[in-house]
């Protein structure tokens, strides 16, 4: 552990522009991480279970999306399912 030469706080390792340095946590000052010390140090990141977000993504196709030979068939079989619920739904006022 390194602590800073202006103010004595802890250095703790910082990544910027892909090279690592040590980053005063109170007055910022920032010193390159020598060679010798990238071993001593790993940077890591760790999320609490509480703050993951658990999202979903749809994507289309990879061709593009459907055809309009399956468009007009998907729309074929849409009025179908509207028929078939209309008759069950009478039936069912029937009864």
């Amino acid at each position: 552990m390194k602590f800073c030469p202006k103010c004595g706080g802890i250095m703790l390792p910082r990544e910027e522009d892909e090279k690592k340095y040590l980053v005063c946590m109170k007055c910022g000052y920032k010193m390159r991480l020598e060679v010798e010390d990238k071993n001593k140090y790993k940077l890591s990141y760790e999320v609490s279970s509480e703050k993951k977000v658990v999202t979903a993504k749809a994507s289309q196709a990879a061709r593009g999306g459907i055809t309009p030979e399956e468009r007009e068939m998907l729309q074929e079989y849409y009025e179908i399912l509207l028929e078939e619920l209309a008759e069950e739904e009478s039936e069912s006022s029937a009864d």
